[in-house]
């Protein structure tokens, strides 16, 4: 059968396909190409694959819905990574906090690596106000890592870097970051084992800081050496520092002079602990010519400072003068009554006193001297005088001669520890006859003698817990009974303190 023109084309030619668009053509190339290949118009593919070209800019969509990783504000992915690479565990408990304000760790264990990578975090974070790394093992090795992140931080004003053994490095490296860092206002470096060779490197740096208001340097080594060093700080410090605590530290007659000069000078400071320290009765005295010609200081706290009547009377003398100091704190020193009834007779004498609180914590005192305080409320009402013993869990007064009795006994085995007395060889100085007794005058002189802190109404109640037989002496035996059972006693509420803390801390 005769082959048509029309089928001979449809079965000898294959529909041309463009390269280009991917579209299937059954025309021919441009016959004007005649030395060309069929289906190769150079200059048509050329167009085409411009137009194609074109096409697909127009025809693709772009796929915007990506999320951009955003910025790590609060500091948790720069913490996270930190950890990784410096091979610590995270602290679910920091990555918590890091969107609060306060940030407290205390006890946290975290060392030198763990500080490195907390302060790699508090870099970037911008929220926190507050960080408390109180005793966890920083040492000098990890100090450096928080002077490096206060340096770039701007919104941490409270820093508490206390029980972290930061010795001499530690003083000149926090001594940088205050001379670097100018927001911070709280700053606590309590028991770190500053001497007073380390006093140089803080006290110029928080005396020329502009914003530090309260400042705690207790629990350190810092003596009657570094005195004068405190005593310019103090003296010439920047209206900005409120309060300062140098409580339990090691200063002297000397050191107590230089520090109540300081105190004298200063026209800013408002709160002062010097507590625990030995100043004496002539630290007393520098205090009380300093409370006399300071009137800025509200509250000054002097417990504990081996202060007896003469330091005591200097101190009342300064108070007539001063019309600022709302709280006086002298607990816990040789007060006998005699010297407390002089404080009441001053205050009856004056007209008025800004004195709000006289705490004479700790000093024993008998019945009839809360008689005088009673009838001291009817002239000055708003002053408070608080005495008589206390202990860990608050204030309470001793009704009984039984718990007087036995905290004086506890005065006397204290006394005996410092001089590494046993009870035979101070007992023995008190009995002059070598009888193995003694009447109750001798026992009261003796206990003067020694200068054992003791009022005359705790050696009366001491008198009658220790005469068991109430025969009007006091034999050796009886004194060596009553020291067992009331140690005994004491050990076992402090054992019991413990495990009472042991179960709470489970909570």
């Amino acid at each position: 059968m005769a082959t048509t023109k029309a089928e001979y084309i449809a079965t000898t030619h294959t529909p041309y396909k463009s390269r280009v668009c991917g579209r299937m053509s059954t025309e021919r190339p441009d016959s004007k190409q005649a030395g060309t290949p069929r289906g190769l118009d150079l200059r048509r593919a050329s167009k085409n694959r411009k137009r194609a070209s074109v096409d697909d800019d127009t025809e693709t969509v772009l796929d915007l819905k990506v999320a951009s990783v955003p910025y790590d504000d609060t500091g948790k992915r720069t913490y996270e990574r930190a950890c990784k690479k410096y091979g610590v565990i995270p602290s679910s408990l920091f990555l918590r906090k890091l969107t609060e304000k306060d940030i407290d760790l205390t006890n946290y264990g975290l060392g030198p690596k763990g500080v490195m990578a907390v302060s790699v975090a508090l870099v970037v974070n911008s929220s926190v106000t507050s960080l408390i790394l109180k005793g966890n093992c920083i040492d000098s090795a990890g100090v450096l890592y928080i002077q490096q992140m206060m340096t770039e931080n701007m919104s941490i004003t409270d820093l508490d870097l206390s029980e972290n053994n930061l010795g001499t490095y530690g003083a000149k490296v926090m001594g940088l970051m205050l001379r670097e860092n100018k927001v911070i206002r709280y700053l606590n470096l309590s028991s770190n084992q500053f001497t007073d060779q380390d006093a140089i490197y803080l006290t110029k740096a928080i005396q020329d800081h502009s914003s530090l208001e309260h400042v705690d340097l207790s629990h350190n080594e810092f003596g009657d050496l570094s005195g004068p060093e405190f005593e310019k700080m103090i003296s010439d410090a920047n209206r900005a520092l409120l309060a300062l605590d140098l409580s339990w530290n090691q200063f002297r007659l000397i050191g107590a002079k230089h520090l109540a000069t300081g105190m004298k000078e200063n026209a800013y400071l408002k709160y002062l602990n010097v507590s625990w320290n030995g100043l004496d009765d002539g630290g007393g005295k520098d205090f009380g010519d300093a409370i006399s010609n300071n009137n800025v200081i509200e509250v000054l706290d002097l417990s504990c400072c081996r202060i007896g009547p003469e330091g005591f009377a200097g101190i009342l003398k300064g108070l007539k003068n001063n019309d600022t100091l709302q709280e006086l704190r002298i607990g816990k020193n040789n007060i006998p009554e005699e010297a407390a009834d002089a404080a009441i007779e001053m205050f009856e004498q004056m007209e008025a006193t800004k004195l709000v609180v006289l705490d004479m914590t700790d000093v024993i005192l008998g019945p009839r001297f809360q008689e005088k305080v009673d009838d001291l409320k009817e002239k000055h009402a708003d002053l408070e005088i608080k005495f008589g013993y206390s202990d860990m869990y608050g204030k309470r007064k001793m009704a009984g001669s039984i718990d007087v009795g036995e905290d004086a006994l506890l005065t006397i085995k204290e006394y005996m520890d410092r001089h590494n007395l046993t009870i035979s060889e101070l007992f023995a100085r008190f009995d002059d006859d070598g009888s193995n007794s003694v009447d109750y005058d001798e026992f009261r002189e003796g206990i003067k003698e020694a200068k054992i802190d003791l009022t005359d109404y705790q050696v009366d109640k001491l008198i009658q817990f220790i005469d068991i037989d109430e025969d009007g002496d006091l034999d050796f035996s009886e004194v060596v009974l009553k020291m067992k059972e009331v140690t005994k006693k004491r050990q076992a509420e402090e054992e019991q303190r413990k495990e009472e803390a042991k179960n709470k801390r489970k909570y």
